[in-house]
């Protein structure tokens, strides 16, 4: 439908009676009419047009981070969690097999000692290991009834070998299949001959051995054997078992110096002693190999104490002292006294 204003209306009029008056109709004279007095507009329509911001967001510490970027950003956080919690499972279960592992050891272990193998069994595995070494076991110089005893120094390093009494009355008496050496020529000439030695394991040492008195002393001749060697010699374990007791003593009540006590395989009463060595090298319940683990060091002592061996060297008669003391309850050992 065509509208229009109300001049165009009166023009209009006019045009067809011209005898009608014309009249300015900007003006609005009507009183009771309720438009205001002030000319006509038309209105306008403010209409709010609301603007949609297509420019992706901008991050402040990197690059525009795009609907498609921040994707592909949560794909690959998810993926390094899911790696994460895949390694933690990994640790874990090597942990638990590392635990199973050490109880079941422990549970065969015990099980082991239950039915009297004790650390025998130990011992004779680390023996059959340290049998493929470079070093073979020293030679067999000495025993107790069934149980064989190693040179406790290298052959080469050997000066002598003498056997005396111990202190004490719970020594036990040692034997060996080496010949008595002539001690006045063993004194005249500082030694005794030796011939050298095979790399065998089971060679018994070629030499001879000296027999020393001691007054005043109530064991048998053989309760104890001096093997001499220059100090910082090293000292090897003369028989395999356990170490039950490190410690130091004062030698004479005087003069410090350790100790170290050995429980041979399959012998739970008998204790074997070191002493007058030095850089000890071992603890308490360490498995040894006779001829094999090095223990300590020989330790100086000639230049305090008149060595009765160092009569018949060209040395000062420097020595690691060794016997067998029978123990009244098994693993029991008593410290030394200082004789």
């Amino acid at each position: 439908m065509l509208r229009i204003t109300d001049e165009q209306h009166a023009i209009l009029r006019f045009a067809i009676d011209p005898s009608s008056p014309a009249k300015d109709m900007s003006q609005n004279t009507d009183p009771t009419s309720k438009r205001d007095s002030r000319p006509y507009r038309p209105r306008r329509r403010n209409r709010t047009v609301r603007r949609i911001n297509t420019t992706p967001p901008r991050s402040t510490d990197g690059p525009i981070v795009t609907p498609r970027a921040s994707v592909g950003i949560a794909l690959r956080d998810r993926d390094l969690r899911r790696q994460a919690a895949r390694k933690r499972k990994t640790r874990t279960d090597i942990m638990i097999a590392v635990v199973a592992v050490v109880l079941v050891t422990g549970l065969l272990v015990a099980w082991n000692a239950t039915r009297g193998g004790g650390t025998e069994s130990v011992s004779a595995v680390v023996a059959q290991e340290t049998s493929t070494a470079d070093r073979e076991p020293t030679p067999i110089f000495a025993t107790y009834r069934s149980l064989p005893m190693r040179l406790a120094v290298p052959v080469e390093a050997l000066t002598e070998i003498g056997f005396h009494q111990a202190s004490g009355t719970s020594a036990l008496s040692m034997g060996t299949s080496l010949p008595d050496a002539d001690m006045t020529a063993a004194a005249e000439n500082s030694g005794t001959p030796r011939t050298s030695q095979a790399s065998n394991g089971t060679t018994v040492l070629d030499a001879e051995v000296l027999r020393m008195w001691r007054s005043g002393r109530t064991g048998e001749p053989d309760t104890a054997v001096d093997v001499g060697a220059a100090p910082g010699t090293v000292v090897y374990a003369p028989v395999s078992g356990t170490v039950i007791g490190v410690g130091t003593y004062r030698l004479y009540g005087e003069y410090e110096d350790y100790e170290i006590h050995i429980q041979p395989d399959g012998w739970p009463e008998v204790d074997c002693v070191l002493i007058h060595i030095d850089e000890v090298k071992v603890s308490e319940g360490d498995l040894v190999v006779a001829g094999v683990t090095p223990l300590a060091e020989i330790r100086l002592l000639s230049d305090r104490i008149d060595h009765q061996i160092g009569a018949y060297t060209s040395d000062g008669g420097d020595h690691v002292h060794i016997q067998l003391n029978q123990l009244a309850v098994p693993g029991e050992y008593d410290m030394i006294d200082g004789s």
